[in-house]
């Protein structure tokens, strides 16, 4: 099971307004790559959402079948706007959904 913990509103390419679900589920273990230190983050994902606002808003703290999953993809960079640093990442979650 994972649980909807938010919603985030994005444009879409022609100005309309789109739905994603924080959906998080599960523990994973991760070791740093600069420190070494073993540490347990949560598995968490963005899933796009066909509901409106206010469904979106009601949905929150519900949860739904299914589970997080890594997936290893090509390395991409991700720069945080308020210290400049720049993390490179080689893994993407999704979110897979029980029948």
């Amino acid at each position: 099971m994972v649980t909807i913990t938010g919603y985030r509103t994005r444009s879409g390419v022609h100005g309309e307004k789109k739905i994603y679900f924080q959906v998080e589920g599960g523990v994973q273990s991760a070791i740093s790559k600069t420190t070494g230190k073993v540490y347990l983050t949560s598995m968490k994902a963005t899933v796009f959402a066909a509901v409106d606002e206010e469904l979106a808003r009601e949905m929150v703290g519900h949860q739904i079948p299914g589970s997080i999953k890594q997936l290893s993809v090509e390395p991409y960079e991700i720069v945080n706007v308020q210290t400049g640093e720049v993390r490179v990442f080689d893994h993407r979650n999704e979110l897979v959904l029980v029948d």
